[in-house]
Order: C-alpha cells, then structure tokens, then sequence
C-alpha cells in the first residue's frame, strides 16, 4: 500500500490515524496559525454587529434580525462558490477578491446609514458582505490537508480539524462580544465603520501571508493526490452535511430557547453567560477529540456526541436554575464539538483532492443554513420556553441517524 493510498483512500475510514510526532506549529507554521485565526474575526462580528448597529440606529430589532438572517444567507450561498474557486484558482485571489467586495459592501451599508436609506437597501448589502466572507475556516481545513499529504504526516489532519474547531468557538465568542463592545461605545456608524477597519486589517494581513507563502498556497498540484482525486463519495457526503445541519440547529435554537427562558425569568443578561459554556464544552471538545484511540470510530464518536445532544436537551428541558443550565450547556457544547469535528474529518477523507475547499465550505453552509432553522424554529416554539429546545432534541437525533448512515458507508466499503 503507497502513501498515497493511506492518507487518500477511496472509500472513508472508521478511524484516525495515530498521532505523530509533528506538531501544528512545525508543520503550519505561527504566521500561518495567528493571521487565519484573527482574519476569522470580522465575519464573526457581522451578524450580531449589524443587529445591533440597526437597533441602535433606531430600526428596531426586527431590521435587525432580518439583517442577521441576510448575512446568514448570504453566506450560505456564497460558501459553495468560495470553496470552488479556491480549489480550482488557490485561495490568494480568492480571499482577496473576497475581501475587497466585502469591504465594498460595507462601505455600502456605512454610507447608506449615514444617507437613512430604505432598510432592505442596508439587508441588501448585509448579504453582500454575508457572500462574500472568505471562509477563511474552511480554507484552513483544507490547506490543512494538503499540508499532511504533501509532508506524509497523515496524524495531522485530525489535529489540526480539532485545533480549527476549537479556533472556530473562540472567534463565535470573541466576534460578538468585540461587535456589542464597539456599538455600545461608539454608537451606530463609529462601530460599523470600525468594523470595516477590522476587515481590512485583519483579513488583510491574511492575504499578505498567502502572498509571502504563494508557493504553498497555490492551487494544491495533483501529483500527490492519489486515488482519491477519483473517488466516488457517493451518499457518503451525505452524513457529515446531515450531522453539521443539526450542530447548526442546535446553536440556533440553545441561543433562542435560552433567551426566551432568561427573558421569561426577568434575566435577560443571563443568557450570554450561560450560552458561553457551549463554546467552552464545544471548543475543549474540539482539541481533545483527535486524540481518542483509534477504536473509538468515527461514526461512535458522532454516536456518542448525537446522545449528549439528546440528554443536555431533555436537561433543558425541565428549565434548570442558571447554575445548572450553565452545566448542560457544557456537555451540550461537548456532544456538539465531537459531532462537528469528526464530521470534518469524515468530509476530509471522502473528498477528492481537487475538491477539499468546496466540500469544507459545503459543511459550514450547513452549518449556517441550520443556525438560521434552529433560531427561527425555536423562536416560535420558545412562547412555552420548555418547547424552545425541542429542536436541540432533534439535532442530536440527526447526529445518530448520521451516524447510522456513516457505519453503513463503512460496511458498503469493506465489502
């Protein structure tokens, strides 16, 4: 069996690879591992950013709410065509034409604000710059896994997915809080324009790195891709979408139903707080989870994060104090991240290698789209703040029958 063969196969394995010697840092790089992590920011400040920006405006939170939800689908079908170009141009010009209409639309929304024009205007250029997010997160992924075929360290993969999950979780915390912080004291247009500032720095920096680093980051060459550059993934990209879906719908609806609870309770400055500790459980679950034996399967480990799923919601369920919703949240965070992780490490084995980019922003589309279905579920279930979490309940059972799916690819495979 070739090198090739083993880091590339045709059909997905059950397990990761043994952990090597070779760490993040060896093989990515500190420029690398710094400039994605704070490129990630801005978009992270966005959504929550532009909410506030307009009900601080004077539009009200339902704008506001329609400007999430704008960002949100703007990102959902930009995230495919991003994925694709980077694959077949390299992510350079890609990320920098990205960066630049992002920054186009923003000019757009600042100047609009200013000029108090027609609010679907200012959703109009919401899901401008929502589109044209550089998916610096999944780039990342998928450098990740050019990186371990091309340096023969097959290990890397699961590590760096679990260090990219954990990275994701910080950036979902610190964007809203650096959005919320800017809005409140600099007012409207400051913080939108701050934003914008952030944008350019931030992911700027980021397109310098590619254009120092263009050798390695140009389009990946398929000498060493293998087999799998010809592979038939078949319904097997089917599972990890379906299971990133629920992970969506979970975040979406644990943040909506939480804040129907706190509210109900006359706690409202709870919420955030206690919906933190499902980054904190989902991120330490992130950087652990590529570090299980190799028994504990890919489709066990989506097993095993589906029935956390389940068991934190019928926690919430019975509207536990703070203290104890704050515990849920945290396994609730764990279930979510073991899901999550080992969905892209299931995506990165099955797809060919000319594709890696593409299937990566196709599970953050899933991502997005089941944010957006959690939040607008739960917010009409949620008048009876018990029912708010019926849809957490159902992202853990959709992580089950992914797994299910999973184990079945497995056993067509052997065959």
């Amino acid at each position: 069996m070739t090198q090739a063969t083993d880091v590339g196969p045709q059909a997905p394995h059950g397990t990761f690879p043994e952990p090597g010697s070779q760490s993040l840092v060896s093989a990515g790089g500190w420029a690398f591992l710094l400039t994605a992590f704070f490129a990630r920011l801005p978009s992270s400040m966005v959504q929550l950013g532009y909410l506030m920006v307009l009900s601080h405006d004077g539009r009200g939170l339902a704008t506001g709410g329609l400007a999430v939800a704008a960002v949100g689908l703007g990102s959902a079908v930009g995230a495919p065509v991003v994925g694709r170009l980077v694959d077949r141009l390299g992510p350079l010009p890609v990320v920098a034409g990205a960066t630049l209409v992002s920054l186009a639309g923003q000019a757009a929304f600042l100047i609009g604000l200013l000029h108090h024009v027609a609010s679907w205007q200012l959703l109009a250029c919401g899901a401008v710059v929502g589109a044209a997010n550089p998916q610096i997160g999944p780039v990342a992924r998928s450098h990740w896994s050019h990186l371990a075929t091309r340096l023969r360290a097959p290990h890397l993969v699961s590590r760096a997915l679990g260090y990219e999950g954990a990275v994701d979780e910080i950036g979902f915390v610190i964007g809203p809080v650096l959005a919320s912080v800017l809005v409140s004291w600099l007012g409207a247009a400051p913080a939108a324009l701050a934003m914008m500032g952030m944008t350019l720095v931030l992911q700027g920096v980021f397109v310098g790195h590619l254009w120092r680093e263009r050798e390695d980051w140009a389009v990946h060459d398929t000498a060493a891709q293998g087999p799998r550059a010809h592979s038939r993934t078949g319904r097997s990209v089917l599972w990890p979408m379906l299971a990133c879906l629920g992970v969506g719908i979970l975040f979406g609806a644990t943040q909506t139903a939480l804040t129907a609870l706190f509210n109900a309770r006359g706690m409202p400055g709870i919420t955030g707080l206690v919906y933190g500790c499902v980054g904190i459980g989902s991120g330490a679950a992130s950087l652990l989870v590529g570090r299980l034996a190799d028994r504990f399967t890919v489709p066990l480990r989506v097993l095993s994060g589906g029935v956390l799923m389940v068991l934190s919601a019928l926690g919430l369920m019975v509207l536990p104090s703070a203290w104890l919703a704050s515990l849920v949240c945290l396994v609730l965070g764990v279930g979510a991240g073991v899901t999550l992780v080992s969905s892209f490490g299931w995506m990165e084995r099955i797809a060919p290698r000319d594709r890696v980019a593409t299937m990566m922003t196709v599970l953050a589309t899933c991502l997005t789209l089941g944010v957006s279905a959690g939040a607008a579920v739960a917010g009409r279930l949620a008048v009876w703040p018990a029912h708010g979490f019926w849809p957490v309940l159902a992202s853990g059972v959709m992580a089950a029958v992914a797994s299910a799916g999973m184990r079945l690819s497995l056993r067509r495979a052997a065959r």
